[in-house]
């Protein structure tokens, strides 16, 4: 028997949860959307618009020197609109681990609230 286990190739992505129109269903506010005030205006996110609700991607940030995810970006069409912050970063660590994937596919609200950009993800 050999000593060595063989790992399956991690994913590319996986889809998690379904859209819902609903907002009480946004459980997670991300940070940062005030200094990423230009990928709403691309995403066509203003102040006198409504919410969308779209599928974003969560994609890792690895910190080189310590080897392990410092940070997970929330980005929609190609524009970052968001980061996680404890606790929902460290659940997002765990579903990477668990589904063996890359990045996550999350129902995410896009709307223009009373304090800018705003981003409410659902995990």
């Amino acid at each position: 028997m050999w000593p060595f286990r063989r790992r399956t190739p991690p994913s590319d992505v996986v889809r998690l949860g379904e859209l819902s129109d609903n907002d009480n269903d946004y459980d997670v506010l991300t940070v940062g959307q005030s200094r990423l005030g230009e990928s709403f205006q691309a995403l066509g996110i203003q102040a006198d618009t409504a919410a969308r609700y779209e599928w974003a991607t969560l994609r890792p940030v690895v910190d080189p020197r310590m080897n392990a995810i410092a940070d997970i970006t929330v980005i929609v069409d190609g524009h970052v609109v968001g980061y996680l912050r404890p606790p929902a970063l460290d659940m997002a660590i765990a579903l990477l681990s668990e589904h063996n994937t890359r990045t996550l596919e999350v129902p995410v609200r896009l709307a223009w609230g009373p304090a800018g950009p705003d981003a409410m993800v659902r995990l």
